[in-house]
Parts: structure tokens; C-alpha cells; sequence
């Protein structure tokens, strides 16, 4: 029989060569929406579940945080004086914040479209048993 072995990436931990899954990943990072569907859709491919639980944590994380900078800022819009300031304050987080989960969703996208294995900093390895 021929055994035949891919040989090792230059680029790191390649964790898929087709395009379609590679492809598939990439949508399942584009979203939470998508990462949610993709994550019960498709139970075959390891990469594709693997950026899916990825996109629906960050968008899970990301989505509690906007609510409680909501919440915060609506509390201290009533503290007078010091109140205001700090409502904008929790603006700016909340503006900080989305732009940190929109970095790492396309840093996702791009790891998912080379076929890239891509591990979220500080939630990542902690998902691993999800996939």
C-alpha cells in the first residue's frame, strides 16, 4: 500500500487543506449568528466546529460586556456631577471593546481561510473541550 504524508506547513499548525472547510470556517468566524448555526449544522469537521465554538464565545463575551457598559452607564447617568463623565466613560469601553472583538474576528477569518489553527487569547484553550 502507499502511505502517503502531507509534509509539515512553514506556516505553523495547518489544520485543513480543503477549501470548502476552510471556506466554512471562515463564515462560522464572521458571526455569532453563524458560529451558532455552523456549531449544530455541521457536526463532521473539527476546524469548522473548532472556529464556530471560537466565534460564538467571543460573541457571547462581547455581547454581556456591551450590556453590563449599558447598564453601568444608565446607573451612573444619575450620580450628578461626576455621573456623566463616567457614563461616557463606559461609552468608550463599550467603543474599545468592539473594536477589539471586530480585530480578532477577521484575525480569525484570516486564520480560518489559510486553514490556520487560530486559538482566542485567554478564552481559547479553555474551549478546547467543546469541539
Amino acid at each position: 500500500m502507499y502511505n502517503h504524508q502531507e509534509p509539515e506547513a512553514p506556516l505553523g499548525n495547518v489544520i485543513s487543506t480543503n477549501p470548502i472547510v476552510n471556506l466554512t470556517a471562515t463564515l462560522a468566524s464572521l458571526t455569532l449568528l453563524a458560529g451558532l448555526f455552523l456549531c449544530f449544522a455541521d457536526q463532521r469537521s473539527r476546524t469548522i466546529r473548532r472556529y464556530a465554538v471560537q466565534s460564538v464565545s467571543l460573541g457571547v463575551l462581547w455581547l454581556g460586556s456591551i450590556m453590563l457598559l449599558w447598564i453601568l452607564a444608565a446607573i451612573f447617568s444619575w450620580i450628578p456631577w461626576i455621573g456623566t463623565p463616567l457614563a461616557w466613560a463606559m461609552l468608550v469601553i463599550g467603543i474599545v471593546g468592539t473594536a477589539i472583538n471586530l480585530f480578532l474576528r477577521v484575525r480569525m477569518m484570516f486564520s480560518a481561510y489559510r486553514g490556520v489553527a487560530y486559538v482566542l487569547p485567554l478564552v481559547g484553550e479553555s474551549l478546547r473541550r467543546f469541539e
